[in-house]
């Protein structure tokens, strides 16, 4: 993946652009790959100690309608780039999930996004690729159940807490988010081949 092949955009937990999202982006761009973080939140990132009040600043200030905003920068990057790859977690996951079905993304891999369950009538039109925490605070496998058969979707399940992909916060799992690296890993080389 050199030059203009693949742009990959991230999208944030609750806490917005933090260390964690920085690392994301680092080691995407050591590889050559053109990363975007957009910063819906305007403002600096939250600490892991200010959960209720991230969460209470994204429903008040963004909210996931703000899917139409990324899809600006996207349908601007699919333009400019061969793939335009979308990695999202919890709430990012959530956003990327509902931009799957607008057409302006290659590829959507969307971590824990615990809201999935509330837009299940989203018919992405790209290859998805759905993980999942089975530790979470609501019914997981019903959800798997109601995205298995759709079209364009993969989902895997790891036996891990929400939030087990950062190491940074008090719920991050080194086995588990290896795995789940793997099958991002995977996704990408499918995604450049495609």
């Amino acid at each position: 993946m050199t030059g203009k092949e693949l742009a990959l955009v991230l999208l944030p937990e609750i806490y917005g652009c933090n260390a964690f999202m920085e690392d994301v982006k680092t080691s995407y761009q050591q590889r050559g790959i053109d990363v975007f973080c957009p910063n819906l939140w305007l403002r600096a990132p939250f600490g892991y100690e200010e959960g209720q009040a991230a969460y209470t600043y994204f429903q008040q200030h963004i909210g996931f309608g703000a899917y139409r905003d990324v899809d600006y920068l996207l349908e601007e990057l699919q333009a400019a780039y061969d793939r335009v790859v979308v990695l999202g977690f919890s709430v990012g996951g959530t956003l990327a999930w509902r931009c799957s079905a607008l057409g302006h993304v290659d590829g959507v891999i969307a971590c824990y996004g615990s809201r999935i369950r509330d837009y299940l009538e989203v018919e992405p039109r790209c290859a998805t690729l759905l993980l999942f925490a089975q530790q979470d605070s609501f019914d997981m496998a019903a959800v798997v159940r109601s995205l298995k058969g759709k079209k364009n979707v993969q989902t895997r399940m790891f036996p891990a807490r929400h939030g087990f992909f950062d190491p940074h916060g008090n719920t991050g799992d080194k086995v588990q988010a290896e795995a789940g690296w793997q099958c991002i890993e995977e996704f990408l080389k499918y995604m450049c081949r495609a």
